[in-house]
């Protein structure tokens, strides 16, 4: 019936461990997984939404960025609305956007670039000059070519004193003819080699305040005076200061109105510019900071004035333009193939401004800077479907579009994923973390399942050892109970036959009570070891003296027939620092062990000796032996090899506990050497002095 109990009451505790596992670890890994799966399912889903929903508003927000800048690029026409075509040409220029420029009045008449055919006034030499242009070109006669040169100039500069004075004199110079005598005269000097005489008379017309107020004409005459002056002193190192003050004063004329608003003609400032640009080129002291007119570049404004002139020659009004939207851009045929006009109108005048596709580039670097990573192609259209910018073959389907912004009607932006669906390889970063989170997250429920179903396995195991403990206890308490019991009401009834025979049971009444004893004093230690209230008295001691004295304690049991009791004590063994009573006790129990698992002809070994540095006591027996599996239990509280209550010899399974417990207080070790059927060999070593 107790063992019928016992087994029913483990079987209801391992339902319980099934049902705990089940509610605490099973359902709750079943949920995870299917959360994990849903979570994985929808995972691509949702890191699509939020990259276009990011990559929208990023192209949203650069959009503005751009429509705002382009906005502040336009305004550049409006700015000094009195300045010239050639200041807002150098303005312009300066930002590296544009690549040709036209101006127009309101009535479409174009304003820049105008050429020398434009003009309304000859721009050849005066009639008045003919015989000295004579004696120079035809007669080559240079010394008289020079002298008529300087007459015609003194009547000239007469005439500007004292313009009736002159009236008869047969010279009808103006100002224009001033300038030409001048040049002329020193062109005459020059060719006589007289450069000294020929620069000091070419001054005069270079740097001629005329420059201030004259109109092109005049401004190209000066303009050929300064060259020339270039030309004679170039290669002379006298000349090395004058030569550079020429060259600044030249490189000014460039690109600029004068105080009454005049330029050059764009056809002779062009020409001009190339003259610069040789004699830098021949002169490489001159390039470095003179090649730039008004702080631009002096080749960028060549370019683009050279392009503003083939451009002139293909639009000569304003009239194609007239309809366009303001500052938006459109393909403009008459320009090279995929060019783009802008046009603006501000103070009166029409501007139009020519951008390549390298200008817009630059104008839509705002996206390729937002855009510009290692998984992301962009790719900008204009309205008729062709890249302007970007990728040219992009892969794949764009995943986002947007309007580049109102400046640019019809254009728009286009996104892809640089090397195939980038979507896949967020989703599968996002999916390893979700994946290995609920990893984990089942690694430490089933961790923490393993480690309470241990816990509950062990208080299960408790509980089977406590009810076999008490089965135990029960039964050796109960055996000399009863056995005292019989003895004394066979006494009292004085069922004896002599004193002898009386003697004989009192003596089993004793041996009976000392065994209940043991019990009771096993059961009080192992009490006081549970509460830790067992306290030892340390003090020097003889390993000889606590052995003989555990070989009394068992002497009266180990005389009895049938019982060979040996003790060997060696030579040398040192005191010792231990409590002799707990190590007494511990010999007996070892003792008493080796007498009840030794059955028949038991021989039974006490000994003490010293080695490597500890003192050992040894209890050796010839009884049935412990399994190899059970060596390393019989240490255990309440562990019995043969747990059946059966069984031959007494005992509650406390005593090598009880043992094993003082020798650890003692600092020392406790081991077991044991083959089934061959006896026991049990150890005890302490730390010597």
């Amino acid at each position: 019936m107790r063992a019928r109990l016992k087994l029913n009451t483990g079987s209801g505790q391992f339902r319980w461990v099934v049902l705990l596992l089940i509610v605490a670890v099973i359902l709750p890994t079943v949920c995870l997984l299917w959360f994990m799966n849903e979570v994985v399912r929808n995972e691509r889903l949702v890191i699509r939404q939020k990259l276009v929903l990011f990559h929208k508003n990023e192209l949203e927000e650069t959009a503005r960025r751009l429509e705002a800048a382009w906005s502040q690029r336009c305004r550049l026409f409006e700015r000094d609305g009195s300045a010239g075509p050639y200041e807002k040409l150098v303005a312009a220029a300066a930002q590296d956007d544009y690549e040709g420029f036209l101006v127009y009045n309101a009535l479409g008449q174009r304003l820049y670039p105008l050429l020398s055919a434009d003009a309304s006034t000859p721009s050849g030499p005066s009639t008045a000059l003919a015989d000295a242009w004579k004696l120079e070109f035809v007669e080559r006669d240079y010394a008289q070519a020079a002298a008529r040169y300087e007459q015609h100039a003194r009547w000239a500069s007469g005439y500007r004193k004292d313009i009736a004075a002159l009236v008869g004199r047969g010279s009808m110079l103006d100002e224009r003819g001033l300038l030409d005598a001048l040049i002329g005269q020193s062109r005459s000097l020059a060719k006589l080699d007289r450069i000294s005489e020929a620069l000091d008379v070419c001054r005069q017309a270079a740097f001629s305040p005329l420059a201030d107020t004259g109109d092109s004409e005049i401004l190209a005459r000066i303009a050929d005076a300064r060259l020339l002056m270039l030309n004679w002193m170039q290669d002379r190192a006298q000349y090395a200061a004058k030569f550079r003050e020429t060259f600044d004063a030249f490189i000014k004329m460039l690109y600029s109105s004068n105080q009454a608003g005049v330029a050059l003609r764009a056809d002779q400032n062009l020409f001009l510019a190339h003259q610069a640009l040789d004699l830098a080129q021949q002169h490489p002291t001159l390039s470095s900071g003179t090649l730039r007119a008004h702080g631009v570049s002096l080749r960028r404004l060549v370019a683009i004035e050279e392009r503003s002139l083939e451009l002139a020659e293909r639009v000569p009004t304003a009239a194609p333009f007239e309809s366009w939207p303001v500052d938006t851009l459109q393909p403009l045929a008459a320009a090279e193939p995929n060019g783009y006009g802008l046009v603006h109108r501000a103070s009166g005048r029409i501007y139009l401004a020519v951008l390549s596709n390298q200008s817009i580039r630059a104008a839509l670097q705002g996206f390729a800077d937002a855009f510009r990573n290692d998984y992301i192609d962009y790719r900008i259209v204009d309205e008729a479907g062709r890249t302007v910018a970007g990728s040219a073959e992009p892969k794949g389907e764009s995943f986002a579009t947007a309007a580049v912004g109102a400046c640019l009607p019809d254009w728009g932006i286009e996104l892809f994923f640089a090397e195939g669906d980038i979507l896949d390889k967020a989703a599968s970063e996002q999916i390893a973390v979700y994946t290995w989170t609920g990893t984990l997250v089942i690694v430490l429920i089933l961790g923490s399942g393993a480690l309470a179903a241990k816990s509950i396995g062990k208080q299960v195991k408790l509980n089977r050892l406590k009810n076999d403990f008490i089965a135990t206890v029960t039964h050796e308490l109960k055996t000399p109970l009863a056995s005292m019991r019989v003895l004394v009401d066979t006494l009292i009834d004085g069922s004896y036959h002599d004193p002898q025979q009386a003697t004989e049971y009192l003596q089993l009444v004793s041996k009976e009570n000392e065994r209940l004893s043991r019990l009771i004093d096993n059961f009080l230690t192992f009490s006081r070891m549970e509460r830790n209230k067992q306290a030892f008295q340390m003090r020097r001691a003889s390993p000889i003296v606590i052995a003989r004295t555990a070989a009394e304690a068992v002497k009266t049991k180990f005389d009895r027939a049938g019982c060979q009791f040996q003790t060997e004590f060696g030579e040398d063994v040192p005191d010792i620092k231990a409590d002799p009573d707990a190590l007494v006790t511990v010999l007996v129990n070892l003792l008493d062990n080796a007498y009840k698992y030794s059955y028949d002809d038991k021989k039974i070994r006490l000994s003490v000796y010293r080695e490597d540095g500890s003192v050992c006591f040894a209890v050796t027996d010839n009884g049935v032996g412990i399994p190899r599996r059970a060596l390393k239990r019989v240490f255990k509280r309440f562990y019995q090899v043969d747990r059946s209550l059966s069984r031959r010899a007494e005992g509650c399974g406390l005593g090598l506990s009880i043992a094993k417990f003082i020798i650890d207080a003692h600092s020392g070790s406790i081991k077991v050497e044991s083959k089934p059927g061959q006896g026991s060999t049990f150890t005890v070593r302490l730390p010597a002095p």
